[in-house]
C-alpha cells in the first residue's frame, strides 16, 4: 500500500473510531445489488471503474470539481449537500451500504489544491450516522425468515429420511422374519433327521451302505461305467446317452456325477461347455419338479435310486426352461442360424 492509500486508510480510520463501527470501502459492482448477509459494519462503494467525467462538490465556501468515474448513485435514499441555489447529490444510502458519487480512492491519490478530508468530512456526516442508524435499529427480520424457512426445510428433510429408513427396515425385517422362519424350519428337519441317523447303529449304517453299494455295481456296466469315492465325493461315471427329441436323436456323450451330502453336480464328459440344456456351465442342474425328489433321496441315502431319477432327467428336454436349445448338440448346427 503506497502512501496514499495509507492516507485514505488513516482517514478511514477516524471515522471509524468516531461511529465505533467498521467502515470496509471497497469497489461497487453488480453483485454488491444482490442481498447480502447482514454484518455490523458500514459498507462505503465507491463508483465501477469506467469513462472518467468530473462531479461538482461543495469545497470549503465554493465548489470543487473531482473525477468521477461511473456515475451518480441512482438508486437508494440520496445524500445531499446544498450551496446557495445548487444541490449536489453526493452519495445514497441503502440500509448500511453508502454508495459514493465520487471515486474515494482517486481523490486521495491526485488530491491537486484539494484537501479531500474537508470534502469527505461534508459527506460521511450525513451519510455514516444514517448507516450506523440502521445497523443499530437491524431487526434481523429477513435473516430471522430466511433461518426458520431452512430450519423447516431441514427438519423436513430428516422426516423424509427417517420415513424412508423405517419403509427399507420393515422391507429388511419382513425379509429377515422369512429367512429367520426357513432357518427354523430347516433346523427342525435337520433335527429329524439327526434324531433317525443317531437311533441307527453302526452296524445297521455299515450293512445300508454295503445294500446300496451293491445296488450300483448292479448298475454296471450299463448305465454306470464306474463307481468311486474321490476327495470326500462320490463320483458316479454313466455311459453315453442319447437324448431323443422331436423324432431327432442327440448323442449327448457320458456323464460325470459329483455326489456329496446334499448337492449333486453333473459334468460333460465330451467337452461341451453346457453339459446338457437343463444344466449350468457350472454343473448345477435345473430339477424342475424333480427336486424335492432328488432332495429326499440324497438325504436318505438312496444312490442307486438317485442314479436312476438322474438319467431320467439327462433323457428329457423342455425348450422353455432350458439353458441351451438342444439344436445346440446336433454336429451340424452353426450358431450364426440362432
Amino acid at each position: 500500500m503506497h502512501h496514499c492509500d495509507q492516507t485514505m486508510a488513516t482517514y478511514l480510520d477516524d471515522w471509524q473510531a468516531k461511529m465505533s463501527l467498521t467502515i470496509r470501502y471497497q469497489r461497487w459492482s453488480a453483485r454488491y445489488t444482490d442481498p447480502a448477509p447482514f454484518r455490523r459494519e458500514i459498507e462505503l462503494l465507491g463508483p465501477i471503474a469506467g469513462t472518467a467525467s468530473e462531479c461538482r462538490l461543495p469545497y470549503k465556501d465554493g465548489v470543487a470539481t473531482v473525477e468521477l468515474v461511473h456515475g451518480r448513485p441512482h438508486t437508494g435514499e440520496p445524500v445531499e449537500l446544498t450551496i446557495g441555489d445548487e444541490t449536489f447529490v453526493v452519495a445514497s444510502i441503502e440500509g448500511r451500504r453508502v454508495r459514493l458519487a465520487f471515486d474515494l480512492e482517486r481523490l486521495f491519490e491526485t488530491p491537486g489544491e484539494l484537501q479531500p478530508g474537508l470534502i469527505l468530512d461534508a459527506v460521511f456526516a450525513l451519510a455514516l450516522p444514517k448507516a450506523a442508524e440502521y445497523i443499530v435499529g437491524y431487526d434481523w427480520q429477513r435473516e430471522k425468515t430466511e433461518f426458520s424457512a431452512w430450519m423447516v426445510a431441514s427438519v423436513d428433510g430428516m422426516v423424509r429420511n427417517w420415513k424412508n429408513a423405517i419403509r427399507d427396515n420393515e422391507y429388511e425385517a419382513n425379509r429377515l422374519t422369512s429367512q429367520i422362519s426357513g432357518l427354523v424350519r430347516k433346523n427342525g428337519e435337520l433335527r429329524e433327521q439327526i434324531v433317525a441317523l443317531e437311533a441307527t447303529t453302526r452296524p445297521a449304517q455299515e450293512t445300508k451302505a454295503a445294500e446300496e453299494f451293491a445296488a450300483l455295481v448292479k448298475m454296471m456296466p450299463a448305465p454306470v461305467a464306474s463307481v468311486e469315492v474321490d476327495y470326500g465325493k462320490l463320483s458316479i461315471v454313466l455311459v453315453p446317452l442319447t437324448l431323443e427329441h422331436d423324432s431327432t436323436d442327440y448323442h449327448m456323450g457320458s456323464y460325470t456325477l459329483t455326489i456329496t451330502a446334499d448337492k449333486v453336480h453333473i459334468w460333460s464328459d465330451g467337452g461341451f461347455s453346457y453339459p446338457h440344456p437343463h444344466v449350468s456351465s457350472d454343473g448345477v442342474p435345473c430339477w424342475g419338479n424333480l427336486g424335492p425328489g432328488i432332495g429326499k433321496l440324497l438325504g436318505e441315502g438312496q444312490y442307486a435310486a438317485l442314479v436312476s431319477v438322474i438319467l431320467e432327467f439327462l433323457h428329457s428336454y423342455n425348450e422353455r426352461d432350458a439353458y441351451r436349445h438342444i439344436e445346440t448338440w446336433d454336429p451340424d448346427y452353426n450358431s450364426d442360424d440362432d
